[in-house]
């Protein structure tokens, strides 16, 4: 779990490094395609009241490409900062909560297996990456 008490976080700061499984932080595989457990990094610092948190996430994400259908996987990090205000009946920090969000709200619209790909004949349907079209 990505939730810290506040008690433990001090200005000289506490760091985190954890592999986090997508239910963990309430994520399912039909809202993203992570394909493997998420890398979190991150460094949680206390100013007056408010925690300062810079977190790192790396993870295998599943796409479709846009062009030719095909399915495929890349490697991404992704740097986030949250600050929390820390409220007197508050004794936790979840993180997970707000690095779910991001990643529900950043799924790209439109990606590309390659920047040179050539998408599906419109006419014979055949992924012109892999054979030529059979169109005459």
């Amino acid at each position: 779990m990505l939730k810290f008490p506040i008690k433990d976080i001090t200005s000289a700061g506490l760091n985190v490094s954890q592999d986090v499984e997508l239910s963990e932080i309430g994520l399912s595989q039909q809202e993203v395609d992570v394909r493997s457990p998420l890398s979190v990094n991150a460094v949680l610092t206390r100013v007056d009241n408010t925690v300062i948190a810079d977190v790192t996430v790396n993870a295998e994400y599943g796409y479709q490409c846009a062009r030719c259908l095909e399915d495929f996987a890349r490697q991404k990090s992704r740097e986030l900062h949250f600050d929390f205000e820390v409220a007197s009946p508050m004794d936790v920090i979840d993180v997970g909560e707000e690095i779910r969000q991001e990643m529900i709200l950043n799924i790209p619209q439109r990606v590309l297996c390659s920047k040179d790909c050539k998408g599906i004949c419109a006419g014979c349907g055949a992924n012109l990456n892999i054979e030529k079209c059979k169109c005459q």
